[in-house]
């Protein structure tokens, strides 16, 4: 398994923090570092208050905590927990609830990636004398004679998460590494049994932190930060009222099941409005169907053409299938992309991400779609 030569981020031994979570593929992006010569430095990000952690796949468990501790340990590395509770309340949590509340659905991966593992902890690192980041995501990080970055898919169509992190600066790229992200989830898992480590056959974390047993995320954050239940009605297209709802925050756009109406017939949610608290929600799946996407709060890896459109790919959730797209560029950072063909239930507060093939060109906030 020629590993060393695939994953190899640059030549020269330097420090590095790698984030770990007490998974496989953290790991793994420690233990490829560590034999390529560099000085690695582990670090576990406490995401929630001690009394709070418990045997979860959550990526600050105490379990996860004990794993990557293990990990450390095996490969003789230094490894500190460190704890950014407050930032990742205020960073993360926080303008995940208020989008909910605002009838949205928010992408916690993104502001985690983006102001947690490559804000908080880069900082972090910079204090400990490192120049990068390493974290498991399946991504890769390619970089130009000139210095440029650019941030490409995995291999593994699978397992590829660039998606995550699309909305990464072009300075925040550049400090990042990516070790396993030219890899299959199974080269992975071979690679830590052949090196003893104890989480080869650990499952796969969970993408959101903080998760009470039995709820959703949505009302787990209503609770933790205290607000009122608002309930509203279920409606039709037409207007007519079908049902009750708890709060619009326990849907979104598309959904299908849980909407709490029996009507003999599915349903789905198509449209959430936050002035009357209604969840309008329709019985032909082709009314998700959206071709133009307006997209604010733009994140660009390379400078947006000015002034004229933008062939492109667009990618409007984590697993579904990119489709070809025309952009412009609005005033204010808005973009207004075009899909050659309709895509299904675009949410607003999702992300869409751009690409030019296998390259992430930017990463945008569904704002409306229609």
């Amino acid at each position: 398994m020629d590993h060393l030569t695939r994953s190899s981020p640059e030549p020269g031994p330097r420090r590095i923090v790698v984030a770990m979570s007490g998974g496989v593929d953290s790991s793994v992006a420690a233990l490829l570092l560590r034999e390529q010569g560099h000085d690695v430095i582990g670090v576990t990000l406490r995401l929630q208050k001690c009394h709070e952690s418990g045997p979860t796949r959550s990526c600050c468990s105490a379990d996860g905590i004990a794993r990557a501790r293990a990990v450390a340990d095996r490969l003789a590395i230094r490894h500190y927990v460190v704890s950014c509770v407050r930032e990742f309340d205020e960073r993360v949590l926080r303008p995940a609830w208020n989008e909910y509340a605002a009838g949205r659905t928010p992408s916690p991966c993104f502001l985690c990636n983006e102001r947690i593992k490559f804000g908080f902890l880069r900082n972090w690192a910079r204090d400990a004398g490192a120049s990068a980041v390493a974290t498991g995501h399946y991504a890769r990080v390619q970089r130009g004679a000139d210095g440029a970055v650019s941030l490409l898919r995995a291999p593994d169509a699978a397992k590829d998460q660039s998606y995550f992190l699309a909305g990464l600066t072009r300075d925040q790229l550049a400090a990042a590494l990516f070790p396993v992200g030219g890899m299959s989830k199974s080269d992975v898992r071979a690679l830590a049994r052949s090196a003893g480590l104890p989480c080869a056959d650990a499952g796969e974390s969970q993408d959101a932190c903080l998760v009470a047993p039995g709820m959703t995320f949505a009302e787990t954050l209503r609770l933790r930060f205290g607000a009122a239940e608002a309930p509203g009605p279920i409606v039709d297209r037409d207007g007519t009222t079908l049902g009750r709802h708890a709060g619009i925050h326990l849907y979104t756009v598309g959904q299908r099941t849980g909407l709490g109406i029996a009507t003999g017939r599915p349903h789905w949610v198509a449209a959430i409005r936050r002035e009357d608290a209604a969840v309008v929600v329709t019985d032909d799946e082709r009314d998700l169907e959206r071709s133009r996407i307006m997209a604010g709060g733009m994140s660009w890896l390379d400078e947006p053409p000015e002034g004229r459109s933008l062939r492109c790919e667009v990618q409007v959730r984590h697993g579904s299938p990119a489709v070809r797209a025309r952009t412009e560029i609005a005033p204010g950072n808005e973009t207004l992309i075009v899909t050659d063909r309709p895509v299904r239930a675009p949410a607003p507060g999702q992300a869409a991400v751009l690409y030019d093939g296998e390259s992430v060109l930017g990463r945008g906030w569904i704002r409306q779609a229609a």
